[in-house]
């Protein structure tokens, strides 16, 4: 989640021996489109007993396992919390846990606030926390937010605890337990068990999600094992080989089905290697380069930030064909790309240089355990030079101290769930200069919590000196983001730039977004993207096409739309869909191919409103604006407090001349809305509609209260001072324009429009200062033209 083959000369290399090769039949070599994935019909689950038979290592391992924990029936062994009558209070809402014989009961606050005793079904998880699973109608099971500590007593843990432990979570609120976020079905099960189907009806709301197996079990990696059972049984017989591969006389298919042993992927690679010290550089090396990335994509399946691309999750295919990830972006990480929200591990992995490298989960990981292979700093000198590494020179901390931990310094913890410490796999090197100056964690203050980030950078350069230092994706990323000059420049340097880890350069074309429509030259930096070997890239510049004119697109992406991977297949149909009446015959071809699968994709996540928008969106973007128009309604029924999918409607019925209709999706945005910031984006949105029809009072009305319950939104903040402005209270809107601003202090629009307002109004001194801010923002002959205009101005007066 290692192998040796002595390939290189004595002379140059200095082996380190990790395992032994393991023995299997000898393979003639690796195939040039070697794949490690294979299409094998008929194969069905048969569940981890049927593995036991010539795997009971690896079986014993697994049945002491976080994945055989992840979900359980709740029974006396399976239970962890105390349910002795034990009483937990939070805010006064107080929770008992109890025992009916051999069940395990709960009375709490139910959906409507009245006290409820529900039986516990499932247990969720083990450790550090144990969850439990609760059977609400409509096929839901609800997950208690009241959790039982696992971790040891003189950890803090064997206790009850709230995972919102410093506010109240009454009924109605939206992160109430019994709510959609803190639903089994919708959140989480598909990472828990094993060949899980959701089985979501959206037109009952409803689910009937079934497994072949509770827990995350040896299928949910290898995939269906029915075939592989069956050529285990024979030991490999020919005939019974060719019968389960369907009776193909191909000799070429044969070989691959025998080779696959009857899985449908091959988490081995074909020749393995080991790993080895380069004796001029003292930094390990693989012996053999990795054929593939096949073990890290099968475990990003759950352990990444994602969107599945079906329904029903297909074993055997690869990641960015079931499942498309996030990139880094600044909801989710740190400008540096460290976590920030639950993101897991892919994100972080992939921007490491290990992964880089050819390092694999298995290397670090016993993949039928989920162990640890080797205790502290032992695991990472399986590979690197203790002499070097482990030593008070390279981090100046006493030996065996937590200082001295590889870890600690490299792969920092962040708390989630209040009590599940998770490490970074970025493993990157401290940078507390950089935490200094991006305001991201540090890794040393992180121990040394007495400490500040200035006494941290300090001892950073005391010990390594000051540099310099090449610059860090972060800090092209923190420039771009914010708007600052030149950083559109960096963010394009970035994005072209195959040294750097491909999720960094995906993000820098996400972040090129916020400098709007792609100019012609970082429109041709984009479509050099598209062709790129990482999937991640192609995705993103797809996305990047969404402001440029559609017949541009389609001269620019028509090839996307027959990608080998499905990520980029969908998007592309996503992005080609307003252009489908210019595309030719083979275009179009593969643009329904696509499009079945963009659809599909989002039925995926049917139970979501966000699904049923996706659909929405692509279907106005055909032109086709009733079955838009159902699709909206269909997730305005799903998920009532969306507040995008309303808007979405509402604009849609605008264009369409249908007032009424639009007004009342408009309000129904504002009465539905359940947290601040939704809420005031809907005052917001129903503000502008209300402009158009030139009802402006209202409208202000509408801005105030958008700015009262935004109060870091600069976008709302500029738009209430523009219509204040417009209707002649220049007094009051100043402040709404110079709050924009400060929010917002190298957005250009804002300037320039402040500047304006108060040029007009004769405010020639203050008009000068932001549109001088706004040229240092964005030099360009039509700021300079204002500002020669300004100066002007006072030598006239």
């Amino acid at each position: 989640m290692s192998r040796f083959s002595p390939l290189l000369p004595a002379t140059v290399f200095l082996v380190v021996l990790i395992s032994c090769r393991e023995q299997e039949p000898e393979v003639s070599g690796v195939e040039e489109t070697y794949s490690p994935y294979h299409k094998i019909p008929n194969a069905k689950y048969v569940g981890a007993k049927e593995c036991r038979e010539c795997h009971d290592k690896e079986f014993a391992e697994w049945m002491e396992s976080d994945h055989h924990k992840a979900m359980l029936v709740a029974t006396e062994e399976s239970v962890l919390g105390n349910f002795d009558n034990s009483e937990f209070e939070h805010f006064g809402m107080k929770t008992k846990f109890y025992r009916k014989g051999d069940e395990f009961w709960v009375n709490t606050e139910g959906p409507d606030g009245e006290m409820v005793d529900y039986k516990i079904d499932y247990t969720f998880g083990h450790y550090p926390l144990q969850q439990y699973l609760i059977a609400f109608p409509g096929g839901r099971y609800q997950a208690l937010q009241v959790c039982w500590d696992s971790r040891p007593n003189e950890e803090g843990g064997q206790r009850w605890y709230h995972l919102y432990p410093d506010e109240p979570v009454p009924s109605g609120d939206i992160l109430h337990w019994t709510r959609r976020h803190f639903n089994w079905n919708y959140m989480c099960a598909d990472c828990h068990s094993t060949n899980l189907r959701k089985g979501f009806d959206s037109e009952k709301n409803e689910y009937n999600t079934t497994w072949s197996e509770i827990n995350v079990s040896c299928e949910a990696c290898h995939g269906p094992a029915s075939v592989h059972v069956e050529w285990a049984r024979e030991q490999g017989s020919e005939s019974n080989s060719e019968a389960s591969a369907g009776n193909s006389p191909d000799t070429k298919e044969l070989a691959k089905y025998l080779k696959s042993k009857g899985l449908v992927v091959t988490l081995k690679e074909p020749e393995e290697g080991g790993w080895a010290l380069n004796s001029e550089t003292g930094q390990p090396e693989r012996t053999r380069p990795l054929a593939s990335n096949v073990q890290v994509d099968s475990c990003a399946r759950c352990h990444a930030h994602r969107q599945l691309m079906a329904a029903k999750f297909k074993a055997g295919q690869p990641f960015f064909d079931t499942h498309v990830p996030s990139v880094l972006s600044d909801q989710l990480y740190h400008h540096d790309g460290q976590i920030d929200e639950e993101v897991y591990v892919y994100g972080s992995y992939v921007q490491s240089k290990m992964y880089h490298k050819g390092v694999r989960c298995t290397d670090c990981h016993n993949p039928h355990s989920m162990k640890l292979k080797l205790p502290g700093n032992a695991l990472c000198l399986q590979c690197h030079d203790s002499s070097k590494y482990n030593a008070t020179t390279h981090h100046f901390h006493q030996l065996d101290s937590t200082g001295a931990s590889c870890v600690e310094c490299h792969m920092p913890t962040k708390h989630y769930m209040v009590v599940d410490a998770r490490r970074d796999h970025s493993l990157r090197v401290p940078r507390p200069d950089l935490a200094k100056k991006l305001g991201t964690p540090d890794a040393c203050t992180n121990c040394h919590t007495d400490k500040d980030v200035d006494w941290a950078a300090d001892a950073f350069e005391t010990w390594w000196g000051k540099g310099p230092r090449n610059t860090h994706y972060g800090e092209i990323l923190s420039a771009g983001r914010s708007g600052t000059p030149g950083g559109l420049d960096k963010l394009m340097a970035l994005a072209a730039d195959t040294d750097r880890p491909g999720i960094a350069r995906a993000t820098a074309i996400e972040a090129m977004a916020n400098y709007h429509a792609p100019s012609q030259e970082s429109l041709q930096v984009i479509a050099n993207q598209l062709d790129d070997p990482d999937p991640a890239i192609r995705v993103e510049a797809l996305k990047a096409l969404l402001p440029v004119q559609p017949q541009q697109r389609l001269q620019i992406a028509a090839g996307k739309l027959s990608d080998p991977l499905r990520a980029v297949r969908t998007e592309a149909a996503r992005v080609l869909a307003p252009t489908v009446s210019q595309m030719s015959e083979a275009q179009r071809t593969n643009f329904e191919t696509a499009a079945a699968e963009f659809v599909a994709k989002q039925k995926a996540i049917a139970d979501r409103a966000a699904g049923h928008m996706g659909l929405a969106l692509f279907y106005a973007d055909l032109g086709d604006f009733a079955k838009a128009e159902s699709a909206y309604r269909d997730g305005i029924r799903i998920e009532p407090e969306f507040v995008p999918t309303r808007v979405n409607l509402a604009e849609l019925l605008y264009q369409q001349n249908r007032l009424v209709d639009a007004e009342t999706e408009f309000k129904g945005a504002v009465e539905n809305a359940m947290v601040d910031e939704n809420r005031g984006l809907a005052h917001d949105a129903y503000a502008r509609f209300l402009v158009r029809q030139k009802r402006y009072d209202e409208a202000l009305e509408q801005l105030k209260t958008a700015t009262g319950l935004m109060p870091r939104h600069a976008q709302t903040h500029y738009f209430y001072g523009v219509a204040l402005n417009t209707l002649g209270r220049l007094e009051e809107a100043l402040p709404a324009l110079e709050r924009a601003v400060e929010l917002d202090p190298l957005n250009v629009e804002y300037l320039v429009g402040t500047a304006a307002i108060l040029r007009d109004a004769g405010k020639i001194e203050a008009a000068l200062k932001y549109a001088k801010q706004a040229r240092q923002s964005q030099p360009g002959q039509q700021i300079d033209s204002l500002i020669d205009q300004l100066q002007q101005l006072l030598l006239n007066r």
